[in-house]
């Protein structure tokens, strides 16, 4: 099993290889030869919130009353599993229900605040990889099938970058989410999917709980960072124990206290990754991703989301 995936793994890069577009000059998204340890980069403006590099941590599935984490204090409470020596427990031999729904998976791209570029490249390589693994699937943005029908035929849900009110106004397309992971769907969630639904006038407390955590910023536009990842998950498992990153590093708040890290970035530890059971379904999310360039090359697409895609859905 393992040679048949180094084959698809193999063959996705040669497709991605292959395409008419190249990593910008000067640009390393993803270097798997760092050496151990984190840089931070320079900092920069805060857009979009302007928060600092921090992480708040709130009780399992509301906003709750946070407990504040310092991620640039390298310490962390032992409620929130956000440090590097967090190993998390691991349970991939046991799927959920969502192992018995159809191989068909929804890449959903909708926007209504802001839209990155990268996402149809991270659409079409996602697509190619999920193919190779026996997966089925269709990129959309049609509201309408944030329905309980709509959602039915699935057996999995990305929300690549989406931003806004991605299901349009109002709650009826959250709750319909919400339903169909409990009742064993697969949610991935991708980059500023944490964007979405997350002003408090907004009743927003359904969507946030569900990605775990809300988006609160990041410094400047990009940094070079070192990645670490923890424990031995598949969505990680594939992964150097520490790579390069050039990426947007987000920050955090209303994170989930039982989310499970899988991949920390940066010198205070930032949690960027992470998968959790909600019901009968499961959840896995990842804010990697932002340039194109670092969805062309391994390792983040067969390494890393494809894994964590195939889990959730109990495969």
């Amino acid at each position: 099993m393992r040679g048949l995936y180094a084959f698809w793994i193999l063959a996705a890069w040669v497709g991605g290889a292959c395409s008419s577009s190249t990593p910008a000059p000067g640009t390393v998204p993803i270097d798997s030869g760092a050496p151990n340890g984190g840089s931070g980069g320079t900092s920069g403006s805060m857009p979009d919130g302007g928060a600092p590099p921090a992480v708040e941590t709130s009780p399992s599935g509301s906003g709750g009353n946070s407990v504040p984490v310092d991620a640039g204090s390298g310490t962390t409470p032992e409620t929130a599993p956000v440090d590097a020596s967090v190993k998390p427990a691991v349970d991939a031999s046991s799927p959920s229900d969502g192992a018995a729904r159809s191989t068909r998976v929804l890449i959903y791209t909708r926007t209504t605040g802001q839209r990155h570029d990268s996402i149809p490249v991270a659409a079409d390589f996602i697509g190619r990889s999920a193919k190779l693994a026996g997966l089925t699937t269709e990129t959309s943005e049609d509201t309408t099938k944030f329905t309980d029908a709509g959602l039915a035929p699935y057996g999995a849900v990305i929300l690549l970058a989406t931003t806004g009110e991605p299901f349009g106004p109002g709650t009826v397309g959250i709750n319909a989410l919400a339903a169909y992971v409990k009742n064993g769907g697969a949610l991935v969630g991708i980059e500023n999917a944490t964007h979405a639904y997350d002003d408090p006038s907004d009743n927003s407390e359904t969507y946030v709980g569900l990605l775990g955590a809300d988006f609160a910023g990041h410094p400047g536009d990009f940094m070079s960072a070192t990645c670490t990842k923890q424990g031995n998950h598949p969505s990680v498992a594939m992964l150097p124990a520490n790579f390069n990153v050039m990426d947007e590093i987000y920050s955090f708040t209303r994170f989930r206290m039982d989310n499970q890290v899988v991949l920390t970035c940066a010198s205070d530890h930032r949690p960027v990754s992470w998968y959790r059971e909600e019901g009968a379904g499961r959840i896995f999310y990842t804010a990697l991703g932002h340039s194109n360039e670092i969805w062309m090359m391994p390792p983040l697409v067969d390494q890393h989301v494809i894994p964590g895609l195939l889990w959730a859905m109990g495969r």
